[in-house]
């Protein structure tokens, strides 16, 4: 079984406040913003060992904060939004940072750098708390779109809250996330050594990456277009492979077939995306 799984793609934005409005009417719950002690403002939809999160420049006089190993989270983002929106990088579930950091060492993925952080907080219950978060950063200078941290939620107790997890779309997870390249070989090397997990082939016939959150998917341009009716904006591939879609689980694809999914990635914070479940998509 794979030790890492897709925890959260970090989707940047532009506009974090637009962003959360188109994320509302596509029927999720995202919890109020707040911001990381880096400068980027960030905006959740919670579920079970998973996120979507939405981030964006929120203090730019932070961006220099928490360099590690000469990776700074902030001018990361802030970098990739000059160019375009869309996922900026993946944390990956562990819930022991450190065995994550030495399995992918012994795996030739070296971290480039950890960071530590945490957040004061008050418990609905009126009493004060502390987050505390142990990142392992594996940068990919070669394809910078697919690197990747193992994230680490020591108090996962004070992020997973039932409340903040019921959202009226009945979304529940990840199923996949779909990256487009134009050659898949350097790809399917980066995330099977990651994962430590042999390719294979999804439910559709495509390239696949199993890790215990969801799979990733990896298709050519001509595939992308052929399995969400999409086309990708001029330049999408100019710094390589990158994620283009999120294959979102649901209950009841009943309750989504009205809601206003486009094809049109500049719709959706730079991605497109579909509601799946048991095989079915909508």
């Amino acid at each position: 079984m794979a030790f890492l799984g897709i925890d959260h793609p970090l989707i940047a934005v532009r506009d974090l406040d637009k962003a959360i409005e188109t994320f509302r009417s596509l029927g999720f719950f995202i919890a109020p913003p707040g911001q990381h002690p880096w400068g980027t403002s960030t905006a959740l939809a919670l579920f079970n060992h998973q996120i979507l999160e939405i981030v964006s420049i929120g203090d730019a006089s932070l961006l220099d904060r928490y360099e590690t190993g000469g990776f700074r989270f902030g001018r990361h983002v802030e970098e990739f939004l000059e160019k375009s929106e869309g996922v900026a990088l993946t944390a990956l579930f562990t819930e022991d940072a450190e065995e994550a950091e030495a399995q992918l060492a012994a795996r030739g993925i070296s971290c480039t750098g950890t960071i530590d952080f945490g957040r004061d907080i008050v418990c609905g219950d009126g009493k004060p708390d502390r987050t505390k978060t142990t990142l392992k950063m594996f940068r990919n200078d070669a394809m910078p779109r697919l690197s990747v941290f193992a994230c680490q939620q020591h108090r996962r107790d004070l992020l997973e809250f039932p409340d903040r997890m019921a959202h009226p779309n009945g979304a529940h997870g990840f199923a996949a996330a779909t990256i487009v390249a134009k050659g898949k070989a350097p790809v399917l090397d980066w995330l099977t050594r990651i994962h430590d997990v042999s390719a294979t082939t999804d439910a559709e016939g495509f390239d696949s990456v199993e890790t215990i959150n969801g799979h990733w998917r990896i298709v050519t341009p001509q595939q992308f277009r052929s399995i969400y009716g999409a086309d990708l904006p001029d330049g999408f591939l100019a710094e390589g492979p990158r994620i283009a879609a999120l294959d979102v689980r649901v209950r009841d694809l009943a309750a989504v077939s009205g809601l206003p999914i486009t094809t049109e990635i500049s719709k959706i914070g730079g991605i497109t995306m579909r509601f799946v479940h048991s095989g079915k998509q909508i």
